[in-house]
Parts: structure tokens; sequence; C-alpha cells
């Protein structure tokens, strides 16, 4: 049924549109030469919505919900509520708590994974804008998106964050809870910002794609590795470089189908640090933005070597 991907479709790019817009107006404010980055880079992200599209007009085959739906529901549902009680109530944080809970679930049960990762990234909402009941509301709805849109932008790093911050952003708009509001670090931060998103994006695709362990694992072990040495390594700002390298393993969990080699990785990685600065101000606190500033950067690298193919400019 196209009425099922199409509904995951625009549901995965209205949330990711809004962020990157948001960002691009704020840039206007901040820099001419960045809102010209940001301008570019979110008509890239619209020319890379526009280039999926065609799949949600697939011939559908098989029952529109199935048992399958079901068990991918409950682990989406489950990995929220487990990685928010590590979160919030064990008090191991947003990025410890939901890397650890993609690397059991990687381990332990490889089969359910994706979803369970997926929902972890509910879990990482920050409790001063979720609390338990909104959780589970939150939860609720990411499994049901996470359903709807199993078959659109496979292969995209960031599409399970994004699921879940469209579950957070839908809560907080229903029961009318304001977002958090951060401020843009400065350059002497930013330009560590940048270096390891690079780092973390290649890393998380060497160990996805170059060693075979997949996304799941790839993501998790650069995001628990990361929250536990930055944050010692680098104790003035080592949250904020476990933050970014958990955001940019996101990326790194394309496939080598969208992504051929680490060197568009790294520029993909580069575009996850810029908007991952930016986007401080705005969606704040809802769990899953990592994985969306991820994905609009993703899709953007990609639709730009896209475009560079068909013009025959070459390729990465």
């Amino acid at each position: 049924m196209t009425a099922k991907r199409t509904a995951g479709f625009w549901a995965l790019a209205a949330t990711c549109s809004l962020l990157y817009y948001n960002t691009l107006i704020g840039s206007v404010q901040t820099s001419i030469p960045l809102a010209f980055v940001f301008g570019t880079v979110f008509l890239l992200l619209i020319y890379g919505f526009y280039l999926e599209w065609p799949v949600t007009l697939a011939k559908w085959e098989g029952p529109v919900f199935s048992l399958k739906d079901l068990k991918l529901f409950l682990g989406v549902f489950a990995g929220a509520l487990i990685s928010y009680w590590l979160s919030v109530d064990y008090a191991m944080g947003a990025v410890l708590a939901s890397a650890l809970v993609g690397l059991v679930a990687g381990l332990v049960l490889p089969a359910y994974a994706v979803p369970i990762y997926c929902g972890s990234f509910v879990g990482m909402a920050s409790p001063m804008v979720l609390g338990w009941k909104e959780i589970v509301l939150a939860a609720a709805l990411a499994g049901h998106l996470y359903v709807l849109a199993q078959d659109v932008f496979n292969g995209f790093g960031g599409k399970l964050g994004t699921i879940a911050c469209t579950g957070c952003v839908l809560v907080c708009a229903i029961l009318r809870h304001p977002l958090l509001s951060g401020t843009i670090p400065t350059w002497e931060v930013g330009v560590r910002i940048l270096v390891t998103s690079v780092a973390a994006s290649v890393a998380a695709y060497y160990v996805n794609v170059r060693l075979g362990r997949g996304p799941v694992l790839g993501s998790a072990l650069v995001g628990f590795v990361g929250s536990l040495v930055l944050a010692r390594a680098f104790p003035e700002m080592g949250s904020t470089l476990a933050t970014v390298c958990m955001c940019a393993s996101f990326a790194g969990m394309s496939s080598k189908e969208r992504f051929p080699n680490e060197l568009l990785m790294a520029v993909a990685g580069a575009v996850t640090g810029l908007v991952f600065m930016f986007s401080s101000p705005y969606m704040g606190g809802a769990g899953g933005k990592l994985g969306t500033t991820a994905f609009g950067a993703v899709i953007a690298v990609n639709a730009a070597n896209r475009l560079l193919r068909g013009l025959g400019a070459g390729k990465f």
C-alpha cells in the first residue's frame, strides 16, 4: 500500500526539513557565507527527497500490517523505555545509555537490533522535555512511524533517529511542551566538533561496511567508546564532543550503496558537524535530534554526488 510508505516518507522528510530550515534561517543572522553553505545544503536535501520519492510508488506486496510489524513496534517501544531508564533513572546519560542499548541489542538480539536501537533514541530525550508518561507516548508513536517508514530512505544513516525525533516532537506539539534551546558553540570549540564529527562518521562507516559488523554495532561501538574516552580526555568540553561523536556515528550507519567510500562519508561527517553546531538553538531535548542532524547531511551529500554524476562531473 503506497499510503503506508507515503505517510512514513513525509513524516521523516518534514521533521528533517524543519530542523534544517530553522538552521538555515538562523545562519542568515550569523554569517552570509554560512547562510550560503546552509542554503546549498538545504536545497540538496530537498533534491534528495525528490530523488527518493519514487520508492513510495513501488507496488506493494503482502499484507498492509503483519505480525512482523508488531514485533518491530515492540522492539522500538522496549528500546525507548530501557534507554530512558538507563539515561535518567540510572543517571547514565543519554549518549552512553543509547550506545549501550545498541551494543547489547546488536550482540544479543541482532534480528531486532535496528528497531531496538531506534527506540533507544527516543530514550535520549531530556527529562526537562519529556517525563515517563510522555516517553511512553513518544515510544508508541515512534514504533508506529518505524513500521510506516520501514521501506523508505533505506541505507541512509540517521533514519532511525529521525523516526525517534518525529515521535518526540509530535508529543511535544500535542501536549504543548516547549523544546529546549542551546547556544551555538564558538569556533574554538567548533573546530574540535568538526574534527570529531568527521572521525566518528568514518570510524562508524568502517566498522559498519569494511568490517561488516552492520550499522547498529558500527554506530553503537563508536558512540560508546567516544562517550567514555572524550569525556575524560577533554574535561572542559568532553560532553559536547561525546555527543557529536554519537551524532556523527549515525551518518556512518549508511550503506555502501549510498556511500561507496570513506571520502564521501568524511564530507557527510563535516556537514553533520556544521549542522550540529548551528542547530543548537532548535529542537533541543528531543530524542533523535542527533540522528535527524546526520540524516539530513547524508541525504544532501548523497544527492550532491548523484547530481555530479548526472552532470558528468565524476563522483567521489
